[in-house]
């Protein structure tokens, strides 16, 4: 009687290797790009940073552009996820809205943050980057415009979708720029709490108007 063989345990399927590889080249040009900026950051030091042979990082990454639009892609999800985890104690409604401008702060304090603005900055003088980069903002916005109808319902109030969007827009807008003093720069700015506070308090005046209109 013949003892049957034991089955050669495979490696991990392909597209698990493939999304493992992918995420420690991810996690290299996040910190690559806000250790050392756009202009230093290269293939090869990527690779050597993720610990993968260059090969396997063309093999997903062609290009330099490539890579940086991958980044940019996994940094804005990191950067939701960031919001999502600091609106967690909130449900749905105006002290999720409230402070929506807490979370957004907190989410650009992030090395992920930093990489996105210099992807964002340098599709300014990096012709392919600048040809390629308004697809990846186009789908970006249409993302945070249907995030902002979800609010608009919540708030129950999908008739101010318009102000209610200015109002995120004007946050972010705000809040990208006093980032890059304090944080992407690293000089902190003494009016800080106070623009945060503005914020909050034009948020808080349009909660008050829905909550007067809705009775």
């Amino acid at each position: 009687m013949t003892t049957a063989k034991k089955p050669r345990v495979p490696r991990g399927p392909n597209a698990e290797r493939r999304a493992a590889t992918r995420a420690k080249i991810m996690e290299a040009a996040v910190r690559c790009l806000a250790e050392f900026g756009y202009a230093a950051t290269s293939t090869p030091l990527v690779a050597r940073l993720a610990k993968v042979s260059r090969g396997s990082l063309l093999h997903q990454f062609p290009t330099k552009v490539d890579l940086m639009l991958g980044v940019a892609e996994y940094a804005a999800a990191a950067r939701g996820a960031k919001v999502g985890e600091a609106l967690a104690p909130y449900p749905d409604g105006p002290d999720r809205f409230l402070y929506g401008v807490d979370a957004v702060w907190a989410s650009l304090h992030t090395p992920a943050a930093i990489a996105l603005m210099e992807v964002t900055i340098a599709a300014r003088s990096d012709p392919e980057l600048a040809e390629r980069y308004p697809t990846f903002a186009g789908d970006l916005e249409d993302r945070l415009h249907r995030a902002r109808i979800r609010m608009a319902d919540n708030l129950g109030a999908p008739e101010r979708l318009e102000e209610i969007e200015a109002m995120a827009h004007l946050t972010r807008m705000a809040l990208n720029g006093l980032a890059m003093d304090s944080v992407f720069i690293g000089r902190k700015s003494p009016d800080e709490a106070r623009v945060l506070a503005l914020l909050k308090d034009l948020r808080q005046r349009l909660i008050d108007e829905l909550q007067v209109t809705a009775t």
